[in-house]
Formats: C-alpha cells, structure tokens, sequence
C-alpha cells in the first residue's frame, strides 16, 4: 500500500489542475507573517507560534464536504504515530476561507481531537489569507456551482526563523517524511546530535517522488568503514592481548 501512494500523489496532482509550488522559487524563503485568528477569537501574529520549533502548515478549508476531511485523518494518523508533536515542532490547520468564524475553527478543532495548543486551526481575513498562500506557493480556487474549494493536499514545514524548508504532498503523508522535515526545519537553530545526525544523512528527498528516500550510496560506504574499522580494531586487541601473555 506504501508503494501504491508513490505512485498514486504524483498522478492525482497532475489530473487536479493545479500547479505545485516551483520548490526552487519557494525553499528557504520566508512566509508571510500574517494576522492570523484562532479558535477562540484570540489575534496574533503567525510567527508567534514558532518559537524554538518547525511549524508545518495544513491548508484546509473548516466547512469542505470532502478532501479535507481526508486530509486532515491522514495528518492526524502521521502526527499520532510519531507522538513528537509539541515536542519536536508544533501543527497549524490554516483555513483559507475568509468566510470561516471563530465557531468554525472551533468545531473543526472539536472533529478532530486537536489540543488548541501544540495543534490549532487558524484563519485570517481574506487579503491576509491570499498574502500567505502566495508566500509558500499554494494554490485553489473556488467553484460557485458547487460553493466548494478546490485544492490540493500540502503540508508546508518552516523553520523556527519562518522560512520554507520542505513541502510534503500527499493525503497520507509518512512519519518518515514529517519526521525527517522536522529534523532538516530544526536545523536551522540547533545541530542535530549524533544519532539525529547519521539518520537524517541516511535519506535524501527525492525531487521527483517528492518523498524522502534511503541513501544507500552514504549507508553501504559508512557501513564499509565502520566494518573495517571494527575488523582492524579487533585484530590489534587479538595482537595485544596475545602479546601481553606471551609476555607474561
């Protein structure tokens, strides 16, 4: 089934008519500070929520009928599974109808078990609302006939400075893929540690697949080393050992 989502994102953003962000144009520039509104009716800034952590953004609409509801399962099925959420990064559900109130944010917060806190949905008037979506490259549409948004599945990762680091597409998206974005967004501010370090230079995002997948050139050649490194230090303790009793 891992396999099949692969091969289905790729196809399903070709025949949904829109474009997907020109990563070159969009990574590593900053997104839009916006004001933004929350649940409880409370105004504040979009950069407020970064602090010491990636931020990533789910771009839904509050009332849809359809894909959001999807979406949103297949974020909240990733984010249980990982269980770093307010540890590792915090999660916005950003409403891009200008139309929503703060009681839409709230039943849809509801609907989905989302904390308020570490993950909240957010919205903001509608000049702001396009100002955002421009910034990371996000495109929709609205059809009058059907008085329903038209858009695509995409989490949008910021570093704790607020700048693009990664795009995840997809209506399932993997906690290899959060996870690894994170550890990149994160880097911005601290080094990674040791274990950190050599997992996230295992991988390498796939512009293509648009998904992060095992560099085995970089794991075939550190496991060669180490095991020669491993052999050479077991021969020399063997000498050692063997020497010291001869010796005595």
């Amino acid at each position: 089934m891992k396999y099949t989502y692969i091969w289905i994102a790729p196809l399903w953003f070709l025949l949904s008519g829109f474009s997907l962000p020109n990563e070159k144009n969009f990574l590593a520039q900053k997104a839009a500070n916006i004001q933004v509104f929350d649940a409880a009716g409370k105004t504040f800034e979009l950069y407020s929520l970064l602090g010491e952590k990636p931020l990533i953004i789910s771009p839904v609409y509050t009332r849809c009928r359809s894909l959001c509801g999807v979406i949103s399962n297949g974020v909240q099925t990733a984010i249980n599974g990982l269980g770093t959420l307010g540890q590792d990064f915090t999660m916005v559900s950003f409403s891009f109808d200008s139309s929503d109130r703060k009681t839409n944010l709230s039943a849809y917060e509801s609907r989905w078990k989302m904390d308020g806190v570490y993950w909240k949905t957010l919205s903001a008037s509608g000049k702001d609302i396009q100002q955002l979506l421009s910034s990371i490259g996000y495109e929709y549409d609205y059809d009058p006939a059907t008085k329903e948004f038209n858009h695509p599945s995409i989490l949008i990762v910021l570093t704790p400075s607020g700048r693009i680091s990664r795009f995840i597409y997809g209506i399932n998206p993997s906690k290899k893929d959060i996870r690894l974005a994170v550890m990149e967004a994160m880097a911005e501010k601290t080094r990674p540690g040791l274990f950190k370090g050599f997992y996230l230079r295992c991988f390498g995002y796939d512009p293509v697949l648009k998904t992060y997948k095992p560099d085995w050139r970089f794991i075939i050649s550190t496991s060669s080393g180490l095991l020669m490194i491993s052999l050479v230090s077991g021969i020399f303790i063997r000498s050692f050992v063997i020497s010291k009793s001869q010796d005595g």
